[in-house]
C-alpha cells in the first residue's frame, strides 16, 4: 500500500472506530492530511471525531475547526435556499423530491455542517419544468446550462469561487434539477427514475412539504452514484460515509439490488466493505459479487480511495477504453460506449457547451474543437 492510500485508509479508520488512533506524523504529512481531507470531503467530519484528541497537533485542531465552521456557515444558507424553494413549490403544488446532500444534510446527518454540499439537487416531474423555472426565477435564480443529467441555476450574485481553501460559505450554491434520476457510464445508462417516485414517501423537510425517497431506494441511488464516481476519478470517502449512514434505515436492500446490473452497484460495494469493514453484511457483497464477470470483479477489488479519486497521481488512460471495459464486452453497449465517445448528442454537447449545443451546426462546430473532443475521447 502506497503512502497516499494508507493516509486515506487512516482516514476512513478515524472515522467509525470509537477511539481514534494516535498517527505520530510528520508536518509535510499533516499538510497531505489537509489536501486528501478537502478531497475526499470528510473534514468536518474528522473535525467531530478528532477535535478532542489529546495527540492531535494543535494546528490541525485549528484548521479542522475552522473548516467546520467554513460548513456550518455553507449549511445554513444552503438550508435556508432550501427551505424557500420547497414552501414556494408546495403552495404551488410542483412536486419536489430532494437528492443526495439535499436530504442526507436535513434528515440523516446528526448535524448539518457535517455534511459538504458543492450543490442543492431537486428531481421534479418534466411536466412540471416550465412552471418550477418560473418559480426559481422568482427567488432569484437564473437557468444557465442544460444537459443529460440536469438543468444548473444560480443566482446571479453568486456565481465567482471566492476561496479555494475550504467549504467557503460564498463559494457558489447551485441548484441543479433533475428531470431523471439517471447516471450514464460513456454509454450504458442506469434508470432509476420511475423507482424513486414509485417509492416517494410524503413528508416534511426543514418544517415544509416534499416528498421524500424511501431510504432502500435512496441508497441503492447514492450507490450507483458511488460507483459512477468512482469510474470517472471523482470517488470520495464522503460518498461511503453516506452509504454508511443508511444501511440502519434499510429493510432488505437485496431485491433492489438484484433490480439493476451488478456492476453499477458491485464497486461501490466493495469499497464500503474495504473501508468500513463492519458496516455491511457480507452476504449482500457475495451475492452481487457473482453477477459480475471475473475480469471486472478483479478491476473492482484493486480500486482504493487513491486511484478512485482526484489524488490519483496517473493519468486514468483512455475515457473510451474505459467505458468499453464497463460494458464487459456486451455487444450493444460496446456501440453505445463508442457512439458517447465518438458522437456526442446535443445533451451531451450541451454538459460543456451550451451555447454551441444551441447552434445551427453544432456536430460540425463541435468537431472544429479538436482539443475538446480529444478530451472526451480520452477523458483528460
Amino acid at each position: 500500500m502506497t503512502f497516499l492510500a494508507q493516509l486515506c485508509a487512516t482516514l476512513a479508520e478515524w472515522l467509525h472506530q470509537p477511539e481514534p488512533h494516535d498517527s505520530d506524523w510528520s508536518a509535510e504529512t499533516w499538510q497531505t492530511f489537509q489536501f486528501a481531507s478537502r478531497v475526499h470531503g470528510v473534514a468536518p467530519l474528522l473535525y467531530s471525531k478528532l477535535a478532542n484528541t489529546p495527540w492531535l497537533p494543535e494546528t490541525q485542531k485549528i484548521w479542522l475547526a475552522e473548516q467546520y465552521q467554513l460548513n456550518s456557515q455553507r449549511l445554513a444558507k444552503m438550508h435556508t435556499e432550501l427551505k424557500a424553494i420547497l414552501a414556494l413549490f408546495s403552495g404551488q403544488q410542483v412536486a419536489v423530491m430532494p437528492l443526495k446532500g439535499s436530504i442526507l444534510s436535513t434528515a440523516y446527518y446528526a448535524q448539518a455542517a457535517l455534511r459538504p454540499m458543492a450543490d442543492l439537487d431537486l428531481l421534479i416531474r418534466p411536466e412540471d419544468f416550465s412552471q418550477a423555472a418560473q418559480l426559481l426565477g422568482q427567488l432569484g435564480y437564473e437557468q444557465e446550462v442544460t444537459h443529460w443529467k440536469h438543468t444548473e441555476f444560480s443566482r446571479p450574485d453568486n456565481r465567482q469561487v471566492v476561496s479555494t481553501t475550504g467549504e467557503h460559505p460564498d463559494n457558489p450554491r447551485k441548484l441543479e434539477v433533475h428531470l431523471h434520476c439517471r447516471e450514464n457510464f460513456g454509454g450504458p445508462l442506469v434508470e432509476l427514475t420511475e423507482l424513486m417516485w414509485r417509492k416517494a414517501l410524503p413528508g416534511s423537510l426543514l418544517g415544509e412539504p416534499a416528498l421524500l425517497p424511501q431510504p432502500d431506494v435512496l441508497w441503492l441511488h447514492l450507490l450507483v452514484h458511488a460507483t459512477y464516481h468512482q469510474w470517472q476519478g471523482k470517488g470520495r470517502l464522503l460518498h461511503l460515509v453516506d452509504l454508511t449512514l443508511l444501511l440502519p434505515h434499510l429493510s432488505d436492500p437485496l431485491p433492489l439490488l438484484s433490480s439493476i446490473e451488478a456492476r453499477f452497484t458491485y464497486p461501490g460495494l466493495v469499497l464500503l466493505k474495504k473501508y468500513f469493514p463492519n458496516s455491511l453484511d457480507n452476504s449482500l457483497l457475495t451475492s452481487q459479487q457473482k453477477r459480475v464477470w471475473p475480469s471486472f470483479r478483479r478491476w473492482a477489488e484493486s480500486r482504493d480511495l487513491v486511484n478512485t479519486s482526484h489524488l490519483n497521481p496517473k493519468p486514468a488512460g483512455l475515457y473510451l477504453l474505459k467505458a468499453l471495459h464497463f460494458t464487459e464486452g456486451r455487444p450493444r453497449e460496446v456501440a453505445q460506449a463508442l457512439r458517447f465517445a465518438l458522437l456526442p448528442s446535443l445533451e451531451e454537447i450541451a454538459l460543456d457547451h451550451s451555447r454551441l449545443a444551441r447552434s445551427k451546426a453544432p456536430w460540425l462546430a463541435y468537431f472544429l474543437l479538436p482539443l475538446d473532443w480529444a478530451r472526451r475521447v480520452t477523458g483528460r
